[in-house]
């Protein structure tokens, strides 16, 4: 298979059977309907986009999810283009499709005003560190996040 047969496009089915089996690959320990209403927010939120990439029979073969933030560590500017998550379908590997999805996803941010575009990974996970640098992006900073939920009063 060539990459030249793939299509890449604007997500705008938040039930998208292939996008959801893909996020559930990427995103693991997140129930359904966390992924449905995530989905669904990627489809009709301004500040978010996913690129889905289909190939020449119209089997979906990979994804990219994307927002705006207004604040990344590391980063100087703002809105900051983010990749939320990246997804290549174990059979179009090796084919430079994650590059081209992120050729794409730097184009989605450069037309929304961004001048720099930033991700993530897991502390623990290696590959997708090391898939981000093969990608061009350089490691600024390594924290653990915490969270407490604010109760009102009685």
């Amino acid at each position: 298979m060539t990459e030249d047969v793939i299509t890449i496009t604007l997500a705008t089915d938040p039930s998208h059977a292939g996008w959801l089996a893909f996020r559930q690959q990427l995103y693991t320990g997140v129930d359904r309907q966390f992924h449905l209403t995530d989905m669904e927010l990627n489809v009709t939120a301004a500040e978010r986009d996913c690129l889905l990439a289909v190939d020449a029979d119209e089997a979906m073969c990979g994804m990219l999810e994307l927002s705006l933030r207004n604040i990344v560590d590391g980063c100087l500017s703002g809105p900051v283009g983010y990749i939320e998550g990246v997804y290549v379908a174990e059979s179009h590997r090796g084919l430079e499709l994650s590059r081209r999805l992120l050729d794409a996803g730097k184009e989605w941010c450069s037309q929304r005003g961004c001048t720099e575009i930033a991700t993530d990974s897991e502390l623990y996970d290696v590959t997708a560190q090391q898939f981000h640098l093969s990608m061009g992006f350089e490691e600024t900073c390594r924290v653990v996040e915490f969270r407490k939920a604010l109760t009102s009063p009685e």
